[in-house]
Parts: C-alpha cells; structure tokens; sequence
C-alpha cells in the first residue's frame, strides 16, 4: 500500500536534513557521574574520548519507505553527534517480530527496539527492555506530550518501558460518490453503516456495502462494535475491555447487549460485506475500498494517503468513527513507539536519539510521514496536515471524549498470547455458521474468566 507514497517519502527523508531540530535526552540528562549523556556519548566503555559508538535500532512495522524517513531523522542526528553511528535493522514485515523476539531472547546486539501493543507486555514480563523514566524526568519535551502519550508511557504501571511514535486511531471511510447515487446520508452510526451497506449492496455487479474484515486481527472489529454497544462505563479498566467493573473477572461475553452486538457483526458480514472477506485482513479490506468494490471502510489515518493516491478528491470521505446504542463510538488506542533494551551497553547514548526521535520537531515530521496522530500537543502549530483536510477528522473526535472512547483488549495478559492464535478461528466458524452464538460467547466468556483466575487482576 505504501509504494506509491515511495518517491514523496524519498524526497521528504533528505529534506529533514534541514528540517528537524531540538533539544535531545543528553541536554537535559545528567549521569551519575555528573557528566551529561552527550558527554558519555562520546566514550567507550573504557572512558576515552573520541571513540565512535554504534546504536542498532530494529525495526517490526517495515517498509522500505517508513525505514527512509528513520533514516533521514538517524542522519541528522549523526551530523549533531560525530561520535555516534546509528544502525538501522529492517527485517521483512512477515517475520520482523520472530526476528526481533530471537533478538531480544539473546541479549546482545540491539540497544532501540520497535515496541507494539502487542508485545508491550511480552517484552516487559521478560525484562527485555528498560524503564526510561529517569531519561523522561529530565527531557525537556515533555511538558508538550498528548494525554494519550503520557497514558502509553506508562502502560505498564510499574514503569516507563517505552516512548510512542503515534497512535493509530480508527475513522470510518466511505464512498462519496456511491452515497450520492443512491441519496443516502453520511453514516454516524453503526445501524446507519448497516442499513447504507444494505442499501448500495449489489452482488450482480460486485459492489457491497461494508469492508468486513474477517481474518487476521478480524476479533478487533468485533470487540468495537461490543463496546459501542455497552458503552466503557461498564468496563473495569479501558485497557482491559473484556472485564466487568463489577467484578471479581466477569467478563462483557456474559451481557444480552454483547450478545445483540455479536448478532449485529454477523448480519453485516452476511448481508453487506463480499463474502470472500471472511478471509480479510488490512490490505484486502483497504484494496476493496479504492479499488471500487465497497462503499465503506473503517481503518487507521494511514489509509489517508492510500485514498489520496488511488481516488478522485470528490470520490470518497473519511468521517468519525461510528457510535453504538451506548451513544459511544469506542475503539483501539492503537500505539507503537521505541524502547531501549536492557542489556544495551550505551544506556544513555541509545535513550539520548530515542528521545531525539521522538521530540516534537521530528516526531511531527514522521507522523506525516507515516501516517499517525503524533505524540505532541503541539503539532498542528508545527505542520497545519493535522489540523486540515481529511485529518482534521481525528482532531474532531477528540474535541468529544465523552462520545470518543478508547477501549482495548487485555494485552497485559499472558494469555492474550495464546487468544490471539485461536480467537479469528473462533469467529470464522460462527460467520460460516459451524457454532452458534452460545458457542462462541461461552469459549470467550471460558477463556477470559480462566485468565483472571490463573493471572489475577492486572489493571
């Protein structure tokens, strides 16, 4: 998807030559020793100044394009350091995370590592990567950080194991120009994505309503539609969606709501969506959008710059994300960012260019670039993108928190592992009718209520 964004991206990478700035960690960073964190930078383990030092950052979400705007930042950065080289590790999207976890699990060699929501608490529990609060105390920069970075910072409550590069937060993208053949309305709700899909699905001539996703990471789209229904009031904690507040593990699976909402998921599969699309993941259900065989599709802003390139300005609208009977729109705060490894041998030279990296100045810069909601406040004062156009739309919703709730599955749990590789088989076999709702809503309800008794409370 992003190949198309290569020769812009290209052109931007060597155009932050002369466009990033700020102060870094080791401006503001003291060591123990009362040196600052630019000082040591320039030693090696034996204290002699002038000695180069190598910082390996790894990569887990790569694309040839995304690696050149890092490296446009890496470059800059070594311009201002002279005795530091930053090394940047691509491995292939398909196996990055096997790559990166054998990484971690040998314990040399990489000192910045991708952290996902995903692997968060993986890399955590096992003490893969380091708490960076004492770098965050003294960074200049964080006063101007969102309420949703700081949230992400400190994600895993004993700590700050890592800094986020951006969020990827949901809207809903729909076709224009169908909406306007056949008069209907801009959606607002899911029982208006519902009764629009209906009324534009046309199997004869292969238009469908709706960009179902059914394979990998299909669950995520289920569990939003839950929580619109119920609203987040219900929830124990946002970042454990799947528990009751009133407690002891109950989990949502247990509520008539969650049970009429499932029963919505399914007839919008069965009766708006292409039927191959049990077996969708992001790039089909992106490519079933632009390439004109649905009206709508609810994804991250990365699909922005996809929409841009592949339809006509006047084909297409991207709009909030759609609220539920709770009269909530709730979804995935969905985040990635940078941790330092535990066993790196330059501490303070690796936390000084991962919060380089992530200073207002260079984050706004990659956030553009990549297509995320950056981390500071400040953004659209240093790159109005943000605030027109089609991405105003994210700074709408978060005008309304009270309506737009962010809500998540509980990925503090060791066995989220193990659901994610059972859960998407689990649904596929409710759409194609192999089990029953009661089916799945008690293998869910099971899997959950064990966790909680195996693992405790963990919010």
């Amino acid at each position: 998807m992003r190949k198309k964004r290569a020769a812009v991206l290209a052109l931007a990478a060597a155009a932050i030559l002369s466009g990033c700035s700020g102060k870094t960690a080791a401006e503001a960073t003291t060591s123990a020793s009362g040196e600052t964190a630019k000082t040591e930078a320039a030693k090696t383990d034996n204290g002699k100044p002038g000695d180069a030092v190598t910082i390996s950052l790894v990569e887990s979400l790569t694309s040839p394009e995304r690696t050149a705007v890092l490296r446009g930042i890496a470059d800059k950065y070594e311009a201002e350091h002279p005795n530091i080289k930053i090394d940047i590790v691509s491995p292939p999207l398909e196996n990055a995370d096997a790559k990166i976890t054998q990484m971690l699990m040998n314990g040399s060699g990489v000192d910045i590592v991708e952290v996902r929501d995903s692997t968060i608490t993986q890399f955590v529990t096992n003490e893969w990567i380091a708490d960076l609060q004492k770098y965050l105390d003294g960074w200049s920069e964080k006063d101007t950080l969102t309420d949703s970075a700081k949230e992400v910072i400190h994600y895993m409550k004993d700590g700050a194991y890592m800094v986020p590069y951006g969020f990827y937060q949901r809207g809903l993208y729909y076709r224009a120009d169908w909406f306007k053949e056949k008069g209907l309305k801009q959606p607002e709700t899911w029982q208006d994505i519902y009764d629009s899909g209906v009324a534009v699905t046309d199997p004869a001539n292969s238009r469908f309503g709706y960009s179902f996703r059914g394979g990998s990471s299909g669950y995520q789209y289920a569990d939003t539609i839950y929580w619109s229904w119920i609203g987040t009031d219900k929830l124990a904690d946002p970042n454990a969606g799947y528990y009751l507040k009133d407690g002891n593990g109950a989990t949502i699976f247990t509520l008539p709501e969650v049970k009429e909402a499932l029963h919505f998921y399914k007839d919008l599969f069965k009766n708006a969506s292409p039927t191959d699309s049990i077996a969708w993941g992001f790039s089909e259900m992106v490519q079933g959008f632009v390439g004109g065989t649905t009206s709508m599709l609810i994804q991250d802003p990365e699909v922005i710059a996809t929409c841009s390139a592949d339809l006509q300005d006047d084909q297409w609208d991207l709009v909030p994300f759609p609220k539920g009977p709770s009269g909530q729109a709730v979804f995935p705060n969905g985040f990635a960012g940078w941790g330092m490894t535990s066993f790196t041998e330059h501490p303070d030279e690796a936390a000084d260019f991962l919060l380089y990296l992530s200073n207002s100045e260079n984050n706004t810069y990659f956030a553009k670039n990549y297509s995320t909601i950056p981390i500071h406040s400040n953004a659209a004062d240093k790159d109005s993108y943000f605030s027109e156009a089609r991405f105003a739309m994210y700074m709408d919703m978060a005008k309304e928190p009270d309506v737009y709730r962010h809500a998540a599955y509980p990925q503090m749990y060791e066995a989220f592992a193990t659901y994610k590789t059972e859960v998407d088989t689990m649904y596929q076999k409710y759409l194609t009718d192999e089990i029953t709702d009661e089916d799945l809503l008690k293998w869910l309800n099971e899997f959950w209520t064990k966790a909680y008794q195996d693992e405790g409370q963990k919010w």
